[in-house]
Formats: C-alpha cells, sequence, structure tokens
C-alpha cells in the first residue's frame, strides 16, 4: 500500500512540475535551462538612420534570455551603429557575452555598450532581476548622431 501512495505522490509530482513547465517562465523565479532568445536587428535608413526591427520586448522578471544583436548592413566605423540597454544591464545579472565564436563569462559583471562597425552579431544572455520599463538606444556615428529607441518591459 506504502508503493502505491509513494507512486501516486511522485507522479502527482511529476504531473505538477510538467503543467508549471508547459506554462512557461514564472515571474520572480529564477530559470534555468537553455535561455530564451531575443533578437534586434539593425539596419540602415535612406538617410543613414538606425532602424530597429522591434520596438518593445517583454521579459519575465527572474528569465533567462540571451538578447541578439545583428547588424546586417554595417560596413565601417562611419557606418556602424552604437548600442547601449545600461539600466537593463544594472538591473540584470548578466551571464555571457559572445561575438562569433568567443564567448566571455561575466557572472554578474557588466559591460557599457556594443558597436556594430561591420556585419556581424553580438550577443548577451542575462537574469533580468527587477521589474520595470528599460530604454535600448541606439546611434549612428554622424554627428549629431541619428538616434532610435526600443523599450524593454520586464514583467
Amino acid at each position: 500500500m506504502h508503493r502505491r501512495a509513494a507512486l501516486a505522490s511522485l507522479l502527482a509530482l511529476l504531473l505538477t512540475s510538467s503543467l508549471a513547465h508547459a506554462q512557461g517562465p514564472e515571474s520572480g523565479v529564477i530559470a534555468s535551462g537553455p535561455p530564451e532568445d531575443v533578437f534586434l536587428e539593425v539596419t540602415t535608413g535612406p538617410n543613414g538612420e538606425p532602424v530597429l526591427s522591434a520596438d518593445e520586448f517583454r521579459l519575465v522578471h527572474g528569465g533567462y534570455y540571451r538578447f541578439n544583436l545583428v547588424c546586417p548592413d554595417a560596413q565601417d566605423d562611419t557606418t556602424g551603429f552604437h548600442f547601449e540597454a545600461t539600466d537593463l544591464l544594472a538591473n540584470s545579472h548578466l551571464r555571457v557575452v559572445s561575438v562569433g565564436d568567443i564567448e566571455i563569462y561575466l557572472q554578474g559583471m557588466a559591460f557599457r555598450a556594443i558597436e556594430c562597425d561591420e556585419v556581424g552579431s553580438a550577443r548577451f544572455s542575462f537574469h533580468p532581476m527587477r521589474t520595470g520599463e528599460y530604454e535600448i538606444y541606439v546611434r549612428d556615428h554622424s554627428d549629431p548622431p541619428q538616434e532610435a529607441f526600443a523599450r524593454v518591459i520586464v514583467e
């Protein structure tokens, strides 16, 4: 009889865990497993201005994300873009920054900006640790710079 009760308890626990996992990340719970990919592509508008592929991202507090910054048409120092997410990074636990096949394991350290001065991409993985709205700032290298903004909402 004890075996049946133990087996029933184990099955109930597995079912509950499975259902919770199927519902997606829960706000305030630190996620485990692979990060969820988020993409921002920055292209060049007709006047050289940065054009963003999205203007808003919704993330879950404590979730695990890999932010992919993609610059498909930057050619050199004069045509590239500058990316900043200062407040988001200050309120997140930063894990890994990678450019191409080079990975930098930071474990909580921070960086200030990413610049795309030629075709390529960079990415960073992180856990957002505070709810709120955070600005993403992208500019070109002109003087004065042409700017684009997006926001990250952490719920």
